[in-house]
C-alpha cells in the first residue's frame, strides 16, 4: 500500500454510508437496465418515454428538468428517439420557436411493452429487503435529498 494511502484519515460514517449508497445506487441501475439495452434503449431513452407516457407532451427543456440531465445530453437522445420512431417533434402553436416532443403509436407501445418487465427487474433487484425495510429506506432517502421531487407515483 502506498504511504499516502496509509497516512489518509479514517472515513467518517457519512462518507461510508455516501460511497454505499452511490456504488449500490450505480449497481443497481446497471443491473435493471440490462433488460431495456435488450430492447435497443438506453435508459435515459427509457426515461424519457415514461416521462412523455405518464405526464404527456412537454418541452425538451421539461423533459430535462424531469430527468435532471442536460439539454444537450436530451437534445441527442430526442434525436435518437426521433430517428427509430418512438418520439415526434411538434412546433408550439403559441411560440413557435419551442418544440414539444410528443410520443408516437410506436413509442407507447414499445414502453407499453418494456415497462412491465421493467418493473419486474426492479422488484427482483430490491426483494432482498422486505416491504418496511424499503419504506424505511425511502424514507432516509427522503431526508438526504427533501428537495427531490419524486417524478412518478409509478
Amino acid at each position: 500500500m502506498s504511504s499516502t494511502l496509509q497516512n489518509a484519515p479514517a472515513r467518517s460514517v457519512q462518507v461510508e454510508a455516501y460511497v454505499w449508497l452511490v456504488r449500490s445506487a450505480e449497481v443497481l441501475h446497471g443491473d435493471v437496465s440490462r433488460g431495456l439495452l435488450v430492447e435497443g434503449l438506453t435508459p435515459t431513452q427509457f426515461s424519457t418515454l415514461k416521462a412523455l407516457r405518464f405526464r404527456g407532451s412537454m418541452p425538451q427543456k421539461d423533459i430535462a428538468t424531469y430527468l435532471l440531465k442536460t439539454g444537450g445530453n436530451v437534445t441527442m437522445v430526442v434525436d435518437n428517439l426521433e430517428k427509430a420512431g418512438y418520439v415526434e417533434r411538434l412546433k408550439d402553436p403559441e411560440d413557435r420557436r419551442l418544440s414539444v416532443i410528443r410520443l408516437t403509436p410506436s413509442g407507447q407501445e414499445m414502453f407499453d411493452r418494456v415497462y412491465p418487465p421493467h418493473l419486474q427487474r426492479i422488484e427482483e433487484a430490491m426483494s432482498v429487503l422486505s416491504e418496511s425495510d424499503c419504506s424505511e429506506l425511502a424514507r432516509i432517502l427522503q431526508l438526504v435529498c427533501p428537495a427531490y421531487e419524486h417524478p412518478s407515483p409509478r
